[in-house]
């Protein structure tokens, strides 16, 4: 679906904020509207029209940097689970 068909399905307000955006910015401008995929790809998602709604470019740079950081933030608590199950049973075998 291009930005056109999903203005003219869902209008022309930010999915995530709620406010108009400017549909005369260049794209890549943080007014500007972007594509934004509801159930991304990268986390399992399927590139489909249903999940595709129109969000600023700030807005969407917003929630992708906030689910990377999410995602770092995940996998350092995994591995300092990992690391303190390891000094665990260390200390359990050596008993």
């Amino acid at each position: 679906m291009s930005i056109k068909a999903l203005r003219s399905t869902f209008g022309p307000n930010c999915h995530w904020c709620g406010l108009p955006m400017d549909f005369e910015e260049p794209a890549g401008r943080p007014e500007s509207a972007t594509i934004e995929h509801l159930v991304d790809s990268t986390f399992g998602g399927m590139r489909s029209p249903k999940h595709r709604r129109l969000a600023h470019a700030a807005c969407n740079h917003a929630r992708n940097e906030f689910r990377m950081q999410a995602e770092r933030q995940f996998k350092q608590w995994i591995a300092q689970r990992q690391v303190s199950a390891k000094t665990l049973n260390n200390k359990k075998t050596n008993v």
